[in-house]
């Protein structure tokens, strides 16, 4: 069917707004379940956040990917979808930029060297991974500022020369709001990624998250539902406090439940003055980002991710994704220079070219055998002011209602907490979406169910 045309639907069924993994995995469930869905993606190609993007002549991840061993429901959908065995399995090194040198930590022996660091410190950091792994229950984190916390449970020292850094990497330097979760919650998921070893072992499905997210839309057409390209949701209309479908360039097409996949600043904007009123205060703030993504000639680190806790380098990792990605499938090696930054800061404003400059002359800094001069093939500069959201310590809510209103559903990777944000985590909100929206679906087929909703 032709994107942007409105089309009658029969009972009018669920409209998805966002074509990204979480809404095309939650209308999925939903269409095999049975439900009319219809998913509307702004953009000309699915994927959101998870698809590729054009660098060159080549296509690669927008932003970096990859699978660990514990991502069962990636990997379940995976083999769901019949990529199972597109799945490519490399062993990793972990490595750090620590005191303007590079410092590996694989393994348990490379941890027992890891400068600057007494023995009592290594010894406390390995207790710490141990006591974050045991920890089932979150509650009592959330209630724990994390500074507090980690100087607590892991000593002053490793605040001050490890956590801290790389806090303030990822945070630009603002986390005093954080819960004792964050830590928790990164501390087990990079612990999980190990194989007995102590060597991480990462997954890439061939083609990238793209290939999940183009197989998935696949799916939802064959079992009778839409996914349309191109076509931006402009409005949420409701009557009488209910969303009761979107509003495209087109006109108006009817849906019994909505679901929006975008962070609630976006979502807020589309959403008119009925269904606004109904959203509770958002408890989360929000981290934007600025990505460069080069094409070079060579491998530039041995590590597929750098931490980076020497606050000379302004960079919050390097991530050279060609460790598990397939070298000949984007051309050359791919690094991903990215750097989080605070949702009103100057970095966002900059020009693509001086971030290309900046940030390559960085990379050069930490690894003096890479010539941006010669080694670069080619480059891109993404960025986006709202990108992350931030939960934080001291709310009384930390996780935003997922059904604020009748027939409206406002899903995002805000709703992954205590998770960080990765596809396994993300998938688990589809779960949970399409499960809430199928029952307020079939409770919309009830004769009259609608009018004494309105009334």
């Amino acid at each position: 069917m032709t994107p942007g045309i409105v089309r009658p639907l029969h009972g009018d069924g669920v409209g998805i707004v966002g074509a990204g993994l979480l809404g095309l995995a939650a209308g999925y469930r939903l269409a095999r379940r049975g439900v009319p869905v219809t998913v509307y993606e702004a953009s000309a190609r699915v994927g959101g956040l998870a698809g590729t993007t054009r660098i060159g002549d080549t296509e690669v991840d927008r932003y970096y990917h990859a699978l660990t061993l514990e991502d069962d429901r990636m990997l379940a959908l995976a083999d769901e979808l019949g990529l199972k065995d597109e799945i490519r399995w490399r062993p990793l090194g972990v490595g750090f930029f620590h005191g303007g040198r590079l410092a590996s930590m694989s393994t348990p022996r490379e941890a027992l060297t890891f400068p600057g660091l007494s023995l009592r410190d290594k010894a406390r950091m390995a207790a710490f991974v141990t006591r974050c792994r045991r920890i089932d229950d979150h509650a009592p984190l959330d209630e724990e500022p994390l500074e507090a916390w980690v100087r607590r449970t892991a000593g002053d020292r490793l605040w001050e020369q490890l956590f801290k850094p790389l806090l303030d990497s990822k945070f630009d330097g603002d986390h005093a709001d954080l819960p004792a979760t964050y830590l928790w919650s990164r501390t087990r998921r990079t612990a999980g990624t190990r194989d007995r070893s102590g060597r991480e072992v990462m997954g890439w499905i061939r083609g990238g998250h793209q290939r999940l997210a183009d197989r998935l839309a696949e799916e939802i057409r064959g079992l009778g539902g839409e996914v349309l390209v191109s076509t931006p949701v402009r409005y949420v209309p409701s009557s009488g406090g209910r969303a009761i479908g979107v509003v495209l360039d087109t006109g108006v097409v009817r849906h019994d439940v909505v679901v929006s996949t975008l962070l609630r600043p976006h979502s807020e904007r589309m959403l008119g003055p009925e269904l606004e009123a109904a959203l509770p205060p958002d408890p989360c703030r929000y981290l934007g980002i600025v990505c460069l993504v080069a094409r070079v000639r060579k491998s530039v680190s041995p590590y597929y991710a750098l931490n980076i806790t020497d606050r000379s380098i302004p960079l919050t990792s390097v991530v050279e994704t060609t460790h598990v990605v397939d070298p000949d499938h984007v051309g050359g090696h791919l690094i991903y220079v990215p750097r989080y930054v605070v949702a009103d800061s100057p970095e966002l404003e900059r020009s693509s070219r001086e971030i290309t400059r900046s940030y390559l002359g960085h990379v050069a800094a930490m690894f003096p055998g890479f010539y941006p001069a010669t080694d670069v093939i080619a480059t891109q500069v993404a960025r986006a002011r709202v990108a992350e959201p931030i939960h934080r310590f001291g709310t009384h809510v930390r996780v935003p209602d997922l059904f604020p209103a009748p027939g409206l559903a406002v899903a995002s990777s805000a709703h992954v907490y205590p998770d960080i944000v990765h596809g396994q985590a993300i998938l688990g909100v589809a779960a949970r979406v399409a499960e809430g929206v199928e029952a307020q679906y079939q409770a919309a087929q009830t004769p009259g169910a609608l009018q004494r909703s309105a009334a």
